[in-house]
Order: structure tokens, then sequence, then C-alpha cells
């Protein structure tokens, strides 16, 4: 690993004559796994899409293996064997996985020679353990398998430098190391992996070097093998971040706002009870498939309950997710790309559709709609180069910022935050967390679902644990509880 494959010296980028690179830089050794850490809006995303050919860059130089390269076409940089593989995938859903693999290289002048592209293409997918026949459709793959074929895509392109952009967040732990494996066989065979994730353990497991980015410069390089969490934490933020018990002001959470009781749904959930507090945060703990988000959406009334009930300030809730939002009871889903926000609409469109009444008088005055999201932009600090700019563009916590908003300017009484800071880095989060304050000191509830156990215990009051769709325990957080505490009864249900 001592041979350089890629080198990215002092690039410069900006928008709307905003700049998010300034002599931003990497460097890759053949061999290596070199993680590219940085908070939402670092500037990685536009980097990695510089060195991928989908945006030019306005200063600096890159070379791959030795060979300095020009401005170059997304085509052009696959040719070169430059293959990035970001969170939402590439592929043709109702086309077979080799017509994917060969998608522009087809064999075939005027007819496809879909014999021979089917044989090549079982090739590369014997070589990183995708066990499917060629030509299975894509849409009928599991998130997993949808990623391997994106590997064989890379590899047909005899890939040099190969990207992956959060490639765990979706799939399980069994499929995660799967996925090293076929990482570790790529290093062998000379490749360049840069590696972007949130996820701090599976850096140290997987990482050779780490370079970290803050505000589109670069900070600096360390070896994985010689650095710790805290170290890398603020490299990227500039502070520490620890999981400690947030401040705690004097709050009347005496009211009870919300009461579920006996909440059936399929096989998912199994008499879930518990009450809500006015200017309360109650946690929500569990393994993957507890139950926790099939809760939140009987609650909102997007599944329909099949036993229970559910009440707020002592009337009873229907099955309507509409006639909910009305009440002010709204829920934040964990897939805020697909459903918590229209990504190709402006932040000033997004925060104001679930508003439109608020906006018309009686026809959509814009001027207001546009007042409305400066004021929040500058409340929520979104960093982005105007209200106009589209979702699509925004990053990760700033597109959280954006759900957020729209229900605050929709003044709803309780939250139920889904995973809020899923594929969102530490600076980014402190930040959620602080909005999340802010709400319960203005009045209103929430409910947060979270996988992150040291985010749980941060923010919130009490804490219910969920194992097989009940609620095994309901803790207090004080000096006892603990993350060994809250995995015990998501785990065992405290026996």
């Amino acid at each position: 690993m001592d041979k350089y494959i890629l080198k990215m010296k002092n690039i410069d980028k900006s928008f709307f004559g905003v700049k998010v690179l300034g002599e931003a830089q990497l460097e890759v050794k053949a061999g290596e796994v070199h993680v590219l850490m940085g908070e939402n809006g670092a500037g990685k995303s536009t980097l990695i899409k510089i060195l991928s050919g989908a945006y030019s860059r306005e200063g600096g130089t890159i070379e791959l293996d030795g060979e300095e390269l020009p401005q170059l076409t997304p085509k052009e940089a696959l040719d070169k064997g430059i293959s990035v593989i970001y969170q939402e995938f590439n592929l043709v859903p109702y086309m077979p996985i080799y017509e994917n693999i060969f998608m522009g290289k087809e064999y075939g002048k005027t007819i496809l020679d879909k014999k021979k592209m089917q044989a090549e293409a079982k090739k590369y997918m014997d070589r990183i353990g995708l066990n499917e026949k060629p030509g299975v459709l894509v849409s009928n793959l599991s998130v997993a398998k949808k990623q391997l074929v994106e590997i064989a895509k890379a590899i047909s392109n005899n890939v040099k430098v190969l990207v992956l952009d959060e490639p765990t967040a979706s799939i399980t732990d069994a499929e995660t190391k799967m996925l090293f494996q076929i990482i570790a066989e790529l290093k062998r065979r000379g490749i360049g992996i840069i590696y972007i994730s949130h996820r701090m353990s599976e850096l140290f497991e997987i990482g050779d070097r780490c370079t970290v980015m803050r505000d589109g410069k670069y900070v600096g390089t360390v070896m994985m093998k010689d650095t710790n969490e805290d170290e890398l934490t603020k490299m990227m933020v500039g502070r520490n971040i620890d999981c400690k018990k947030m401040e705690n002001k004097a709050i009347d959470t005496s009211q009870e706002v919300l009461k579920v009781e006996g909440l059936c749904y399929k096989n998912f959930l199994k008499d879930i009870s518990f009450e809500l507090h006015k200017g309360e945060i109650l946690g929500f703990a569990g393994l993957v498939g507890a139950g926790r988000s099939e809760m939140a959406k009987c609650i909102i009334g997007e599944y329909k309950r099949e036993k229970g009930s559910v009440t707020y300030l002592g009337k009873s809730l229907p099955n309507s997710v509409y006639k909910n939002i009305e009440q002010g009871i709204v829920y934040l889903s964990e897939d805020r790309k697909d459903e918590g926000l229209v990504l190709i609409h402006t932040a000033m469109e997004n925060i104001a559709l679930p508003n439109l009444k608020k906006l018309a008088a009686p026809f959509l005055n814009r001027k207001k709609m546009a007042k409305m999201a400066k004021h929040y932009i500058k409340e929520l600090r979104v960093k982005t180069s105007s209200h106009l700019a589209e979702a699509k563009n925004l990053s990760g916590g700033n597109q959280q910022k954006l759900v957020i908003a729209k229900w605050i300017y929709a003044e709803a009484d309780i939250y139920i935050f889904d995973e809020p800071t899923r594929g969102i880095d530490v600076g980014a989060r402190d930040e959620i967390y602080n909005i999340m304050y802010d709400l319960v000191l203005r009045g209103a509830s929430i409910i947060m679902i979270s996988s992150d156990l040291c985010e749980i215990l941060r923010v919130c009051d009490r804490v219910a644990v969920m194992k097989e769709g009940e609620i095994t325990a309901t803790l207090y957080n004080d000096e006892d509880l603990t993350q060994e505490r809250i995995l015990k009864y998501a785990l065992s249900g405290g026996e």
C-alpha cells in the first residue's frame, strides 16, 4: 500500500457564489480502504462528484495512477476506472442484472448478444459471491444484492478507485460481514477504496487511513490504528460530543397529552400501552424489527390499528393521517428522502407543503412563502445557498431541518421523530437535538425512536424499550440508566 493511485490536490468549487470546497485534498493508495469523514455539508459529496465527473472543478488537480486528468464527464471517469456506489443505487429496477452490468457497453452492434453478456456477467457476479441468475430482474433483489450488482458493474469497468457511500446503512450485520469480505478481496487486487460512513465502529474495523474534511477544507489524514472516536470527532467538529444527558431546564411534565392503550397491529405490535406528557421527550429503543416504526404509524393513522385506543387530550384519535395532522400530531419518517421531502422542490416549497392554507389569501402568496422560508432557514441554521435551492442539493442534516421546519410552521403539538439522525454526522446531530429541546421548551411533546443508544441517553427523559412488538421496560433517564440496561431489555426482555 505504498503506491498512491489517486491524488486530488487544492480542489475548489462554488455554487451560486457560495464556496463549498477550498483547497480540498484527498490521496488514496492502491489496495487501501481510505475513510472520508466530515459533517454533512463538509464537502465530501461534492469532492466525490468532482472525482466522478458529475461536477467540474474550478481549481486544483487530479492524478489517477500517475496521469493528470482533465475535466471529465461521468462516462469518461468510468472509462478511466473511477466508480461511485451511492446510497441511492444507479440501477434500472425492471431490467435484468446482466443488462444493468453492461449498460452503455453492450455486446452487439445492431442486435444485443444477450448470451455473451449473461456469460460475462456471471463471471463478475461469481467473483463477488452474487449467487443469482444474470437474468433476474434487479427489482427482485434485496438491498444488499443490489449493492453487489453495483460492485459487479464497477469490476466490469476495470475499476481502479471505488467509492462506497454509506454502504451498510440499509443492510443487515450478516450482509455487512459479507461486504467487508468482498472489500478485502478488492484490496488484494490493488483497488483503492474510498469509504464514507457515519458508523464509527465499522470504520475502525475496515479502514486503513482516514481523511477528515470540515467546511469544505482539508483538516488532516490519520492512520485508523493510531486514532480513536474522540479524536476523529474533534477533527470533524472542533469540539467533543458525548452521551451525557442534556441539561434539563425546569419543565412541567405533569400533564398527560397522549395515551396509548392495548395497541395491536398484525404480528408487529402486541398490547402496546404508554403515556406521553407535555414537554417530555419519550424515547423508544429496541433492535431492528422490534415494531417501533409500526407503532408510530399506527398512532398517526397510516396503519390501521386492529385493537386498542389512542387518545389525545382525552379525545380518541381517528385512523386518519390528515385528521391527526390537523390536530397537531405529526410523524417525521426515518426515510426523509422518500417520505419527508419532495426532493425536486425548493426548500421554500417543502416547508410550505403542509401549510398551504396559511399561505393562501385566497391565492398562494409567494412573498409570504419566501418570508416564512427565510425565517425558518435562519432559525434552524439550514445551510443552503438560497430558499429557492432544491432539497436534493442539501446535505442529510439540512434536509432533516427542512422536515422539522415545515411541522414547526404547522404548529404541531406532538412530534414523532423516527431515527432523526440516521445518516447524519455528529455535529449536525447536536443541532437536531437542540432543535428538539427548543420544541419542548415551547410546550411541544416528542416521541423519539432511535437505534443509537447514545442519543437516547443524551436526549430523552424516559426510555421505553421494545422487543418483538412489546414494551419490555420503561426506564427513567437517571444515573442508573445505561446502554447495558437498555440492551438487556431489548435482547432478552429483562429475563
